[in-house]
């Protein structure tokens, strides 16, 4: 584990390199275009206005209910979905600079993370008009969304750095979780909330993604806060540390020969 923490500490400490690579991602990927990355924030918009317009009348509710509450879901989901699924490949995709630099490793799941938090910083804006538009959350619930939505980071970190090392080992992974995210998107409240479907709480009992949705999703659309899940959470994320560290720790010197 103390290797682990030391590749961390070294890896935050070159800011300047992670960051870089990670702007340099975004504007790569829409070289040469008029809207640049904003074409994220157009595409998720739609998506927004799209399934709010046909879920508002297949499940019967109003529009000024469903929109914020897809707004803020989708907004969430594509981070954390992004993370998880692009982390599967995090170090296997940087194989050459591995290989040639002698970087901290940590350091490209900082900038994978960086990439996805700059795409959820345009997508924001989404969020805001339809807050424009139907109200914004008091300063108190805004105040216990910044703390719900550092905790997801903080969560989304660990799991990054846990999933590319286990990604570089097992090539199976990636496409297992693929599988998967479907299937997670809709024992998730995104296009719905939990008290919509109380006889079936079960699921999320099981599913940590859920409650780091209520911890951001809650108070945004004045719905019950609970701080036993910020706790929860908070713990999860500690326990999540721990094995995250100690497994890339431990074979942090195996990548370079896996990838």
């Amino acid at each position: 584990m103390r290797e682990g923490i030391s590749d961390l500490v070294a890896a935050i400490s070159r800011r300047d390199i992670w960051l870089y690579f990670a702007i340099s991602d975004t504007k790569a990927r829409y070289a040469r275009s008029t809207l640049g990355p904003w074409w994220i924030t157009l595409g998720t918009a739609l998506g927004v206005v799209g399934l709010g317009l046909v879920w508002s009348a297949v499940m019967s509710v109003d529009l000024h209910v469903m929109l914020p509450n897809l707004a803020v879901g989708l907004v969430l989901w594509f981070m954390i979905s992004g993370v998880i699924s692009e982390s599967s490949n995090g170090f296997t995709n940087q194989a050459a600079i591995i290989r040639n630099y002698p970087l901290p490793l940590s350091l490209h799941t900082l900038r994978l993370l960086s990439k996805h938090i700059i795409n959820f910083g345009h997508n924001i804006s989404i969020v805001l008009v339809v807050f424009c538009i139907y109200g914004f959350p008091s300063l108190i619930n805004a105040g216990w969304a910044l703390l719900g939505l550092l905790l997801v980071i903080l969560n989304l970190w660990w799991i990054s750095l846990l999933v590319s090392t286990l990604g570089a080992r097992f090539r199976d992974l990636g496409p297992s979780i693929d599988a998967l995210m479907p299937i997670l998107f809709f024992l998730t409240p995104i296009l719905y909330k939990k008290s919509d479907v109380v006889s079936a709480a079960a699921w999320f009992d099981y599913n940590p993604i859920a409650t780091l949705f209520s911890l951001v999703k809650n108070p945004l659309l004045s719905l019950p806060v609970h701080s036993l899940d910020y706790a929860s959470m908070a713990v999860f994320s500690v326990v999540g540390w721990t094995l995250a560290l100690a497994v890339f720790g431990r074979h942090k010197k195996h990548i370079v020969f896996w990838i």
